[in-house]
């Protein structure tokens, strides 16, 4: 039996998880909290991530990573951006050729503004870093682990590692695309987070669903330009890595960043949302304006948010740039 070492049991780890031992594979389930662990191990449940999901049976807690690792076919790297480098860097001394390494995680780490196969391959030992992949697109942990229909599209420059994954990963109501547009997947899922703030601030705001498909057309033309001059494709921005995610983390009620954009404009103590749960879309923002800074792209709706995140009238952002931009 194919063995598959998921890295971090989170929601999106734990839905993985599920998904791939209902395939039939063996799952190794790795996390440094202790208590998630214990959970799966004794319930059988991921209480703190994925509440009210029963974990399939096959799923196997690890509080080692080389034992979690050792002969698995595929390695699921699913934490958030800023631990990558650590997870990839641990995780190294115990990886062999022929494995693949798939990225979940969605954002630039902070301060060199690499994607995250980048700091990947920094990190992983030569012999595998042509395994590397990237999954983006629309994909709610909680709707995925209950088997919802949800498609999502896979990335590696090796088109035959993204076929790889997709074989494992992919079933009845889990749909896989593949693609070797690296870049351009791991950008338009990195920078819809961000977005995503801005038809979150819509919603806290009251304006309707006019308004928000108007911002989120925009936010669509930002993105692609973005990704052109970083090295993707335009027209990975119009599919799942981009359209598709930018809505359902745009417009879902579970998606952390746009309760962040309507807390921004609703909630004073918004900055608690923030230190208590794991945004993306805020490093995103100012990540994303220094690559349009670079590229010398005028990004107004990103500016929007970004102006949002610091200043005290945060409502006044989204209004001005409503007002001068686009109805001025």
């Amino acid at each position: 039996m194919e063995t598959v070492a998921v890295l971090g049991a989170g929601n999106m780890g734990t839905a993985l998880a599920q998904v791939i031992a209902g395939n039939g594979r063996s799952l190794r389930l790795w996390s440094i909290e202790t208590d998630v662990l214990e959970d799966i191990r004794d319930r059988r449940l991921n209480s703190k991530y994925l509440d009210g999901v029963p974990l399939h049976p096959s799923i196997e807690a690890c509080w080692d990573v080389a034992q979690a690792v050792n002969g698995a076919r595929l390695v699921i790297i699913a934490v958030p951006s800023h631990i990558v480098r650590t997870v990839a860097r641990e995780t190294a001394p115990h990886l062999a050729k022929g494995q693949a390494v798939l990225n979940v995680g969605k954002g630039l780490e902070e301060g060199s503004n690499l994607r995250l196969s980048e700091v990947m391959g920094q990190e992983l030992p030569p012999s595998v870093r042509t395994g590397i992949a990237t999954m983006g697109g629309p994909a709610i942990a909680a709707e995925l682990a209950r088997g919802v229909p949800t498609a999502v599209i896979v990335a590696a420059s090796d088109r035959g590692i993204a076929r790889t994954v997709q074989g494992t990963l992919q079933n009845d109501f889990f749909k896989v695309e593949t693609t070797d547009d690296l870049p351009g997947v791991e950008l338009a899922a990195t920078l819809k987070n961000a977005y995503a703030i801005a038809l979150g601030m819509c919603d806290g705001l009251g304006h309707g669903t006019n308004t928000k498909s108007f911002v989120a057309s925009l936010a669509l033309g930002e993105m692609a330009a973005l990704c052109l001059a970083s090295g993707g494709k335009e027209g990975t921005v119009y599919g799942l890595a981009g359209l598709g995610d930018l809505l359902t983390t745009g417009y879902s009620p579970h998606s952390r960043n746009r309760t962040l954009g309507e807390k921004l404009v609703t909630d004073p103590e918004w900055r608690e949302f923030v230190r208590t749960r794991t945004v993306e879309g805020v490093a995103t923002c100012e990540a994303a304006h220094q690559l349009a800074a670079a590229a010398r792209l005028a990004t107004p709706l990103l500016d929007a948010v970004r102006e949002a995140l610091s200043a005290s009238e945060r409502g006044e952002a989204m209004r001005r740039f409503l007002r001068q931009f686009a109805f001025g």
